[in-house]
């Protein structure tokens, strides 16, 4: 975030001297407030750019076995522009390195999920997988498992089988039921 700030300068004060240097160079009597008035766009500009380019950015680094499964539009009213073109500031993904699955048991993945957000860090969450039923649990600390390794309690979120998270697992690590 400190080096977002350095950059927005930098890039503020980078558009100000181009238009002096312009201004110098063909002789232009150009109003003394539009050189700060362009550092401060430059500013914008460049801060806006980063915004909107920070998922593109962030998703070009991952491996390609963490595949992106859903993305969250952002808006705020302190960038009124957001309102018009949403920017992307958080997403899920999951890990296929991680999916589990088990012969003895159809229609269930355990896999790793991926919670990205600007500016927070990212957390990993395991989650059981329903292929059949469409739904999904989180895995916890205190979850018992029986015998054939699937959960004895919790509380199964029903998200049906179109859900990005159940079709990406299910459609790469499991059998999914065609609705």
């Amino acid at each position: 975030m400190f080096l977002g700030y350095i950059g927005a300068i930098a890039g503020g004060i980078s558009l100000a001297a181009v238009l002096l240097i312009i201004s110098k160079t063909f002789r232009l009597n150009l109003p003394r407030w539009l050189y700060p008035a362009t550092g401060g766009l430059g500013m914008l500009l460049l801060t806006i750019h980063i915004e909107y380019s920070w998922f593109n950015q962030v998703r070009s680094t991952l491996p390609e076995e963490i595949e992106v499964v859903e993305t969250f539009d952002y808006s705020v009213p302190y960038q009124p522009w957001t309102y018009l073109v949403p920017r992307i500031n958080r997403f899920v993904a999951i890990d296929h390195t991680t999916a589990r699955t088990n012969p003895d048991v159809e229609n269930f993945v355990l896999i790793d999920v991926i919670l990205m957000e600007r500016f927070s860090p990212t957390f990993v969450a395991t989650n059981f997988v329903d292929c059949e039923a469409g739904a999904r649990l989180l895995v916890g600390d205190a979850m018992q498992l029986d015998e054939n390794g699937m959960p004895l309690d919790g509380d199964w979120s029903s998200v049906g089988l179109d859900d990005p998270l159940v079709a990406a697992a299910c459609a790469r690590h499991g059998t999914p039921v065609d609705s």
